[in-house]
């Protein structure tokens, strides 16, 4: 428990520091950390034999026009992954498993690519480094509170077969927590009371449902940590499995719905 409070105040404190900063620096940990994510999916699944270099080529293109164009050109760049994988296939020729092959590298694609192109667009939003931070320290919250809920007085559990150390009382503890630093947050920025609220509740909803897919691919191949890159909390994707997905939601909540 000490190394994982450790990690976890030493990644926090990283994580305010370079949201601030943005720049070039923003966008390299980014993808650095898309790629990292996106090796460990692909080593969880290795027994359907990926195409990681497809992969790594499509995340990179989409975080390149996500950062430096327009979430049109994020749009162009993954209908030119799913183009670059279907040839890839192609070359393959009619073999065994190679529609498997393909939907497994589109999957971690997708998975990672999304979600941390949304974390570099929700940075440039013009409350960019407020709703990147909001948006991560909100998931971050959640996690924490569900655990110590779960903890102390979970009874019911939430997915057996998925995660059985989940309880709703741990869901519950962690929407609550997520939607009141949201909403704290939310007072010091330009989100505001009612933005807050309803952005604190969809990364209370969306969030869990990230951690939840992690867990059933990893229950899937019969893994428990995707990697060992951060003490006490496993790999890249073990630590931002629930914001690859509220990331993407929060920014659709604020761009579509709330027009930022």
């Amino acid at each position: 428990m000490t190394t994982r409070i450790i990690t976890g105040a030493v990644l926090a404190v990283l994580a305010v520091v370079l949201v601030i900063h943005g720049g070039p620096i923003y966008f390299f940990v980014m993808l650095a950390l898309a790629l990292i994510g996106l090796n460990e999916f692909y080593r969880l699944v290795k027994r359907y034999r990926p195409l990681p270099l497809a992969g790594f080529i499509a995340v990179a293109v989409m975080m390149y026009m996500a950062w430096f164009r327009t979430p049109f050109g994020l749009l162009g760049a993954i209908a030119l992954s799913v183009l670059l994988v279907a040839i890839l296939g192609l070359l393959i020729g009619p073999k065994h498993g190679v529609s498997v092959r393909m939907a497994v590298t589109l999957l971690g694609l997708l998975y990672m690519g999304l979600g941390f192109s949304a974390l570099l667009l929700l940075r440039r939003l013009d409350i960019g480094a407020a709703a990147v931070l909001t948006v991560v320290f909100g998931t971050w919250a959640g996690d924490t509170m569900a655990y110590f809920t779960g903890k102390y007085f979970g009874a019911t559990q939430m997915a057996p077969r998925l995660s059985p150390k989940k309880t709703w009382e741990g869901f519950a503890g962690g929407a609550i927590g997520t939607v009141l630093l949201v909403v704290f947050v939310g007072l010091y920025t330009d989100l505001g009371p009612a933005d807050s609220l309803a952005l604190g509740a969809v990364i209370a909803v969306v969030g869990p449902l990230g951690d939840l897919f992690e867990s059933l691919v990893k229950r899937d191949v019969q893994i428990k940590d995707s990697g060992r890159g951060l003490p006490g909390h496993g790999g890249v994707l073990d630590r931002f499995d629930a914001l690859m997905w509220s990331s993407v939601a929060a920014y659709f909540l604020l761009t579509v719905v709330l027009k930022f």
